[in-house]
């Protein structure tokens, strides 16, 4: 669950940023979001922080950014710790959910609350190879969006 109420705390989460908008992939553990994160980047996205996330509330905005013990590196497993340029905070807009089911063609808005605020929540099936669709969405949104 993301809900939380303090106005800071570590999360087991990957993020990224996308032209300015945060993105915090969550999941279990060893599901795929440090591989997710990769592809993502390859693409175009910019690395936040691998494996933990530090969520901060400040002024009605959720910003992310890499907590100090962590590296600036993202995990790929059976490569090694990949060295990586990060951004160092951004705000959080999207979450990303890993998740086994199969997702509807046309999904309906989900939403989580964190700090109070209701931030969006895109299912995402690591299995689908949607990889493209993904970064394309947090690119540009969708009609929904607009």
């Amino acid at each position: 669950m993301v809900e939380f109420s303090k106005r800071s705390r570590i999360l087991h989460a990957t993020s990224i940023d996308v032209l300015g908008q945060g993105t915090s992939i969550i999941g279990a553990s060893g599901f795929g979001k440090s591989s997710l994160a990769i592809k993502l980047i390859a693409m175009g996205a910019n690395l936040v922080s691998d494996d933990q996330t530090l969520f901060e509330y400040k002024n009605g905005k959720i910003f992310l950014s890499r907590p100090e013990t962590s590296p600036r590196a993202i995990e790929s497993r059976g490569i090694g710790l990949i060295a990586l340029p990060n951004i160092k905070k951004t705000e959080l807009f999207y979450f990303i959910e890993l998740t086994n089911k199969v997702t509807d063609r046309l999904p309906r808005m989900v939403t989580r609350i964190c700090f109070g605020k209701s931030i969006q929540l895109i299912p995402f099936n690591p299995k689908s190879g949607n990889e493209a669709a993904l970064f394309l969405r947090l690119r540009y949104g969708l009609i929904d969006d607009l």
